[in-house]
């Protein structure tokens, strides 16, 4: 899940912005055979927050209002009392028929948590609004492969010194770690970032040389319940 601070009177960002309302879940997951999804919010904050939502499909600088997308999520705007919860349904429309049947879609929930402005006005204040963007996998239910057995469809595919993660399932794999030891700490980790492998795409590696002379590796990736899992895969 990413996390931008927007202030009021000045846009930025912030990898360290703490969130008054936050989500239980990590990630959506939107089976093509349901009409909609719920996700539960919480406001953990002592005062009323009000809360905007939308779904984007990859461009978070689009403005909600020019989104014509097979999601969106109701309500857009809601107030969440101190201490209480909200629902918030993610709905599709008949433009959904258009998505791949094949392969995951990917969409982003976004929700903005607007703070109250303080009771005492009379000094200099800003105040800040933290914006959350959290994945959409929109996933046809024919699928023919299980989203349990990924690790069969992984490995890492060499081509002279160059090297990438090679992914032929019909999912988006969230890769957190990649390692020669198996059981590695974080300074094995060669990735630099987290890396996002499309569906029957291979995703390049920046430290490829490592991979060269290796039968096997390690990937951690991210299961549907947020939990990292870390399987072999072979170098090829």
């Amino acid at each position: 899940m990413k996390t931008l601070s927007c202030g009021l009177l000045l846009l930025t960002l912030s990898a360290h912005a703490s969130a008054s309302v936050v989500m239980n879940n990590t990630r959506v997951i939107f089976p093509s055979d349901k009409e909609s999804v719920n996700v539960q919010l919480i406001n953990k904050s002592a005062e009323g927050h009000l809360v905007q939502s939308w779904v984007d499909n990859g461009n978070p600088n689009e403005k909600p209002e020019n989104l014509r997308l097979p999601l969106a999520v109701v309500p857009a705007v809601v107030k969440i009392g101190a201490g209480d919860g909200q629902i918030l349904t993610v709905v599709k429309s008949n433009l959904a028929a258009a998505l791949p049947a094949d392969r995951e879609t990917l969409f982003w929930l976004n929700f903005i948590d607007i703070p109250p402005q303080p009771k005492d006005k009379r000094g200099n204040f800003i105040q800040f609004a933290v914006r959350n963007r959290v994945k959409v996998f929109y996933r046809p239910a024919a699928l023919n492969v299980r989203q349990i057995d990924v690790q069969n469809h992984l490995q890492i595919k060499r081509e002279g010194n160059n090297a990438c993660v090679n992914n032929s399932s019909p999912y988006f794999i969230t890769a957190a770690g990649l390692s020669n030891i198996q059981k590695g700490s974080q300074k094995d980790n060669l990735l630099k970032k987290t890396l996002l492998i499309k569906p029957f795409s291979c995703a390049p590696l920046d430290n490829s040389i490592a991979y060269v002379s290796k039968k096997q590796t390690w990937l951690t990736y991210l299961d549907d319940f947020g939990t990292l899992r870390t399987v072999s895969i072979p170098v090829i």
